[in-house]
């Protein structure tokens, strides 16, 4: 995402996917919550400048990052969220999505990706918090560079 014609060629895309602007806001609690659709990415390039949008998995959360190794690092977290709910037992996820409103873990039941195994289960919340953090920490970096 580079300029504003970007950004409104990305809204005029994907603001109608379910979850867009929500993923976009909750890394982002500086923002009104209600922010309209589709403002959000144009409110992302003034705060942020220009980055990657992306879609992490079928069901997975929107994130825009500065960078190459910010979306590796978001994508390393999901993907640890991911591989823990697949091994957990049903109950220990529908648990653990019940802790966060709007919970990524409720989207993976949409999908075919659990595999029940007999590992201990990992703190869910747990790692779905750190995710949300981190990507809290990559767009508040953003925003506090571009102020300086």
């Amino acid at each position: 995402m580079g300029s504003p014609s970007d950004a409104a060629r990305a809204t005029a895309e994907f603001a109608s996917e379910a979850h867009f602007a929500s993923d976009l806001l909750t890394a982002r609690p500086w923002l009104p919550s209600g922010t309209p659709r589709r403002e959000v990415m144009g409110a992302l390039l003034d705060i942020e400048w220009t980055g990657f949008l992306a879609l992490l998995g079928e069901h997975g959360p929107w994130v825009y990052t500065g960078s190459v190794r910010d979306l590796q690092v978001l994508g390393d977290r999901y993907g640890a969220l991911v591989t823990a709910a697949r091994a957990a037992p049903e109950h220990a996820v529908f648990a653990a999505a019940q802790a966060r409103p709007h919970s990524l873990l409720i989207r993976l039941e949409a999908t075919d990706y659990r595999q029940p195994g007999r590992a201990p289960t990992p703190d869910l919340t747990v790692l779905e918090t750190g995710f949300w953090h981190e990507a809290q920490a990559q767009a508040a970096a953003r925003r506090d560079s571009r102020r300086r």
